[in-house]
């Protein structure tokens, strides 16, 4: 799971970044875009690693040092705790706003705990003292938001981008969602109340903005009121919903490559039925191995179960292209190396067996593919464990 973790980090942080770059500018005020955007920027990293039919990504070549994989993983975990806490927090503030409000007229309350408008759920709460003229604009800005549902897609965009906590590209996406939520209440409420008076209102609300404003809200103070007032004078031609597929080719694209090292470490167990192994090598009942993989060093311990005995096999290679002694191999030499998530294993001996042999992971398999002076084979094992 670690390894998992570690690869989905990796990847994030490349392929948010450009698929986010791509698709905000050209989003502009297309709500819908944007908020497929944010899905396609968590969806790629998972997709890189899910398994499926076909080739491996492949390798985009980032240095990450193995030893840090812990690391990144524990700050992730903890940060991705934290801000998980902090969600359920604010979707239990915004509650006790409701909750502690007093009625006002239909879906449309009171508190004292807010400075500006707010939907929470289908609840309209307002303030007690907003004033007759920011009233009727107010409450249909809010009636746009419970018409079009935005508290629950607020609420579930929130849970989806909570693996990319750590990314600050994700701060850029959540302001252009919530500009074009608030650009798309406004039109609705404009349509209602005239451009130029429901802008009047908007620019007096602005004097209350949003300091009290609870994070797991949606409301008319909730992003700049400038940039609004200028949509709402000279509105702008929106993008053509075509575009809506761009941020999914972006991230279909992205999950090509692969930035995270594969790592073979583990303990896998053959699957008899998807490996072949023709001429004369042993055919086995069960084929488990134990892998362990360190910098510069990878070590094996196998168990291979064949015609009723049990074969116990530990041996070790130095994985810097360099031939030499195959530890716990006698009379065995042979040179190995690691690159771009493939193993490279070259043997010879003992006596006259010599063996070539490729390792790498593929669609959450390793597979071993490898020649030697009798036989030729294409293994696979799945994973039992890290």
């Amino acid at each position: 799971m670690s390894e998992l973790l570690f690869a989905f980090v990796v990847n994030a942080i490349w392929q948010t970044t450009l698929i986010a770059g791509l698709a905000v500018p050209i989003a502009r005020r297309r709500f819908t875009l944007l908020a497929l955007t944010l899905i396609a920027c968590v969806a790629a990293p998972m997709l890189t690693l899910a398994p499926r039919g076909g080739a491996v990504p492949a390798s985009v070549v980032i240095a990450v040092p193995r030893h840090s994989m812990p690391l990144v993983v524990d700050v992730y975990l903890i940060g991705l705790a934290i801000v998980a806490m902090r969600f359920v927090i604010a979707l239990l503030k915004a509650r006790s706003i409701v909750t502690s409000s007093r009625p006002f007229r239909g879906p449309i309350r009171v508190s004292n705990r807010i400075a500006a408008p707010v939907t929470i759920g289908r609840t309209i709460v307002i303030p007690p003292h907003l004033g007759a003229n920011n009233l009727a604009a107010a409450i249909a800005h809010e009636h746009a938001h419970v018409r079009r549902g935005d508290y629950f897609v607020h609420v579930a965009l929130e849970l989806i981008a909570l693996p990319l906590w750590f990314h600050p590209m994700l701060i850029l996406l959540r302001r252009a969602i919530a500009d074009a939520r608030e650009m798309a209440c406004d039109e609705r409420a404009a349509s209602r109340r005239g451009r130029r008076a429901y802008a009047e209102a908007l620019v007096r609300l602005a004097s209350v903005a949003a300091r009290t404003r609870p994070a797991m809200a949606v409301g008319i103070a909730s992003t700049s009121i400038e940039r609004r007032v200028a949509s709402l004078l000279r509105p702008e031609r929106r993008p053509s919903r075509a575009l809506l597929i761009v941020p999914f080719l972006a991230a279909v694209a992205c999950t090509r490559f692969n930035a995270a090292p594969a790592m073979i470490q583990g303990t896998w167990s053959m699957d008899l039925r998807a490996s072949r192994i023709e001429g004369k090598h042993q055919a086995y009942e069960a084929f488990s191995q134990t892998i362990e993989q360190h910098d510069g060093q990878l070590s094996v311990r196998q168990k291979r179960v064949g015609h009723g005995r049990t074969e116990l096999v530990n041996w070790s290679v130095i994985t810097d292209g360099v031939t030499r002694p195959v530890g716990g191999v006698r009379g065995a030499k042979g040179n190995a190396t690691w690159r771009d998530g493939k193993l490279q294993l070259q043997m010879s001996g003992p006596g006259r067996h010599w063996e070539q042999a490729t390792a790498f992971i593929q669609n959450g398999r390793l597979i071993c593919d490898g020649k030697s002076e009798s036989s030729r084979y294409h293994t696979e094992f799945r994973r039992v464990s890290q």
